[in-house]
């Protein structure tokens, strides 16, 4: 079910980005702007991104004997990969707003092509309307599987940040139209989507990063970062441990789609068998296999642990 609903959320989203991509190539072949061309060239990109996306939806659940457990690290690399190519076309459009605005008052106006605001302005309406939709709908399908996807909430930000330049060109254009567009001596008809591709740019800037730390996070085997469900995964836990096994500690990791959840037990003065800890993992495994399919559950009689959780230590006393 789960894969049934991400493919078909990505096969969507490829769709739209490859639509709007070609839209994007033939406006700037009317309008001389290089921030709709840099559009077009990361729609493209998305459109890329996410054939990828659904091979790695088709292929990580498959285990060999190099992955036994699975092939779910393929979402955070893709996730890597994908902040990566973001940030990097954020770069490019700044490079290229900057670059143009420095030609504009240092070399000559005749260097600069003027822009062509019609053509503009339909694009980014409707470009901004088809990434905003496709960002909502990403948002949902995730919400429908409990969030477990990192591939659809990377490409729920991806596309929201393609939707947010575009409404910027947009916006620049509406300012082009209504302030001074028809003198060719201002700057406002040759800079005006520059301009606003730097703002933009500098408001998103976090998206990718987050999402680079997200997957690096992932890779590395780190801690579960997402504080809500983390605590929903405890509160199951704690509620459904036997008496006789008393938890010092839970560490929750994540790999894609995939949860992998160690709970450690006291070995001081407990008194419990072997078949206690066997149906207590298989109690908890049952219950959380119903939100999140893709599931590990280990219990270490140990004492001791990677870390400690301040709530686990809370919420145990309280008992």
């Amino acid at each position: 079910m789960q894969r049934k609903k991400e493919n078909r959320a990505l096969l969507i989203g490829a769709a739209a980005n490859l639509f709007m991509a070609v839209i994007a190539w033939a406006t700037f072949y009317y309008s001389n702007s290089e921030a709709v061309f840099l559009d077009g060239n990361y729609s493209f990109i998305m459109f890329l991104g996410i054939l990828a996306a659904m091979r790695i939806v088709s292929i990580r659940t498959i285990k060999t004997k190099t992955f036994p457990l699975g092939r779910f690290f393929y979402e955070p690399l893709y996730g890597f990969v994908k902040g990566l190519m973001i940030l990097g076309v954020l770069i490019m459009s700044v490079s290229t707003a900057v670059i143009r605005i420095v030609m504009y008052f240092t070399v000559s106006s005749d260097s600069i092509p003027m822009l062509i605001p019609g053509p503009i302005l339909y694009y980014a309406l409707a470009c901004a309307a088809i990434c905003y939709i496709v960002s909502i709908f990403y948002f949902q399908q995730n919400r429908k599987i409990g969030n477990t996807s990192i591939l659809l909430k990377t490409e729920q930000k991806a596309t929201f940040v393609d939707g947010t330049l575009s409404l910027g060109i947009g916006l620049g254009v509406f300012f082009l139209s209504s302030g001074g567009g028809g003198d060719s001596s201002s700057f406002i008809p040759y800079l005006a989507d520059s301009f606003f591709v730097l703002i933009l740019s500098s408001m998103l800037i976090k998206e990718p990063l987050t999402i680079i730390r997200e997957s690096l996070i992932e890779l590395a085997g780190g801690a579960l970062q997402d504080n809500a469900k983390r605590e929903a995964f405890e509160e199951i836990i704690i509620t459904n441990m036997p008496e006789a096994l008393k938890i010092e500690n839970i560490f929750i990791s994540k790999n894609g789609s995939k949860y992998i959840i160690l709970i450690y037990i006291s070995t001081d003065q407990a008194f419990y068998t072997k078949k206690d800890i066997i149906d207590a993992k298989a109690k908890i495994t049952s219950i959380l296999e119903a939100d999140h399919p893709h599931l590990s559950v280990d219990i270490i009689p140990e004492g001791t642990s990677i870390t400690k959780s301040s709530n686990i230590w809370r919420k145990t006393k309280g008992k």
